[in-house]
């Protein structure tokens, strides 16, 4: 059994930004700044650091706290909704090339589990796969809200996904994300990486990194599994 964990912004959708103005729209609820443009780099982060990310850019990391991070996240899941049921309704949330087909190929072969390995919340998540018609392929995984570091969080997906396949089953674990930091954290996390140049970061930006396979999108379906099974 091969374990496969898919990033999920620019891996496996894109909203048009509907995530990032969900997320300036709560950060200006709870703590009064308004964001009108990217202040930090989003990119293979996770929630809870973008969001100290942007304390810090505007000099208030001092309003972090347990309070402060409950609103700020209560608020991003509600407002997410909101921006996701826009971005399906006018058209600007897609699932990328080749995601389809590659998930409902990989579903009918027994030998492969399909996860997640995000930094967004696992909430979060499950609202952004559900308006883009893809929830129903994952069955676990590692969330921005089990871990701040994105190391952390694939070895926890890839321990629910041991647990579920049982642990004698398993003999491989993949990561499948669009960022040199998926790349580097999946390899941390003793994983073999396929990158995918879908969303911001190309084939040359992330060819440093070393992922075992480097594609511009998921359309090989082919050549993906002989990938996996290899």
């Amino acid at each position: 059994m091969r374990l496969l964990l898919f990033d999920v912004d620019g891996t496996l959708i894109l909203s048009g930004g509907a995530g990032m103005r969900a997320f300036h729209r709560a950060f200006q609820h709870v703590f009064g700044v308004a964001v009108n443009r990217e202040v930090i780099r989003p990119d293979g982060k996770t929630d809870p650091v973008i969001a100290r990310e942007m304390l810090a850019h505007f000099g208030l990391e001092q309003c972090w706290s347990e309070t402060s991070r409950n609103a700020m996240f209560s608020a991003y899941l509600e407002m997410l909704e909101f921006e996701m049921s826009l971005a399906a309704a006018n058209g600007s949330l897609r699932a990328l090339p080749g995601v389809v087909d590659l998930l409902q190929t990989l579903t009918r072969q027994p030998d492969f589990a399909l996860g997640l390995a995000t930094g967004n919340l696992e909430r979060g998540t499950r609202i952004k796969l559900r308006h883009a018609g893809l929830d129903r392929y994952f069955s676990f995984g590692g969330f921005g809200s089990d871990a701040d570091d994105r190391t952390e969080l694939i070895r926890l997906g890839i321990s629910r996904g041991t647990r579920l396949c049982a642990p004698e089953a398993v003999d491989a674990a993949f990561v499948i994300g669009d960022t040199p930091l998926d790349i580097v954290h999946g390899h941390q996390a003793g994983t073999r990486v396929l990158a995918v140049a879908s969303a911001r970061y190309s084939m040359t930006d992330m060819e440093p990194y070393h992922p075992e396979m480097l594609v511009p999108d998921l359309s090989a379906v082919d050549n993906i599994l002989s990938f996996f099974r290899a």
